[in-house]
């Protein structure tokens, strides 16, 4: 009953109202509200492919498995009550369908693709640093080329930390660490590391 009030309270002539709560806005959608699902899809599209494209160019497979990952959690939506992190629940989904999909393409041209040839490519842009620091743009070639030396791995650990703000634990779970600190290792190597290949 509390949840079908706030639905009411938050739903008004078909229009979902903004800026809500996203755990609120995610129980609305397990419990099915439409309007929640149609906000949930535009909070976090363009992110989610944003961050596919970190491992592909390929924006037709991209654009494929966002939408399953969406036609899934729809089709589960009334099993998904527990989900305590929005965004870490869909970024993990995602990555794991574009793992799957690459996985499944590799078969059907022979290429052997495993888990771990998942490769986090780019890295962020001299405007994005620009506008979240002051750094000089030698400073962001030093960057650029530090971050370019680490692993694919620890360059998407950092990025769901700093870019996504992802707990150690959400990181994990993402991710497919076996325990917490299996994160929280990677990113302090990985801090470790820029930090050493910028002197």
């Amino acid at each position: 009953m509390k949840v079908l009030k706030e639905y009411n309270r938050l739903e008004y002539n078909g229009h979902f109202a903004r800026k809500q709560d996203s755990q609120t806005v995610w129980i609305l959608f397990c419990d099915g509200s439409e309007s929640a699902f149609v906000e949930i899809y535009n909070q976090y599209f363009q992110m989610l492919y944003s961050l596919g494209k970190q491992y592909t160019g390929d924006s037709t497979l991209l654009k494929d498995c966002l939408q399953d990952v969406f036609i899934i959690i729809r089709k589960n939506r009334s099993k998904l009550h527990k989900v305590v992190s929005v965004k870490a629940y869909l970024l993990k989904c995602y990555r794991n369908r574009i793992i799957a999909e690459q996985k499944e393409q590799g078969k059907r041209m022979l290429v052997d693709f495993s888990k771990n040839a998942l490769e986090f490519q780019t890295v962020p842009s001299h405007e994005s640093i620009l506008i979240n620091r002051q750094f000089s743009s030698e400073q962001i070639r030093r960057l650029h080329r530090s971050i370019n030396k680490l692993t694919g791995r620890q360059r998407e650990a950092i990025y769901h930390f700093y870019y996504h703000s992802l707990s150690y634990s959400q990181i994990k779970d993402v991710m497919g660490f076996g325990s917490t600190r299996a994160a929280r290792n990677l990113i302090y190597r990985s801090l470790t590391e820029l930090k050493k290949f910028s002197e």
